[in-house]
């Protein structure tokens, strides 16, 4: 997917695309993965100076954030897929094959 096919709201995500995110976070490779970039969590800082620990715990709090919205790709929804017609529109003479042809309705 190219960076000109983006808009502002984002890719489309898919049920499909879900399944196999899924599968790969559930493989043994995926598992790693994970693990690994959790490892990368800022560390939160004690103490002496204070807008250090704030930056430090907005960068963890964001970090978190991401790994959450990351793993929750997983859990969408399936498209609803149009239900068919089981008969077509009565209105609608060429659908019907059956050689007539419905009057126009008579007004009084």
């Amino acid at each position: 997917m190219s960076v000109e096919n983006l808009s502002a709201a984002g890719p489309t995500w898919t049920s499909k695309e879900a399944k196999e995110l899924r599968d790969f976070l559930t493989s043994e490779t995926g598992i790693k993965a994970l693990t690994l970039t959790r490892l990368e969590t800022p560390i939160l800082l004690d103490g002496s100076h204070m807008n250090k620990t704030l930056v430090r715990s907005g960068e963890h709090k964001g970090f978190e954030a991401a790994l959450s919205f990351i793993t929750s790709l997983v859990h969408t929804e399936p498209e609803q897929q149009q239900p068919e017609e089981n008969y077509p529109p009565l209105d609608d003479d060429t659908k019907w094959a059956d050689g007539k042809s419905t009057p126009p309705p008579t007004t009084n």
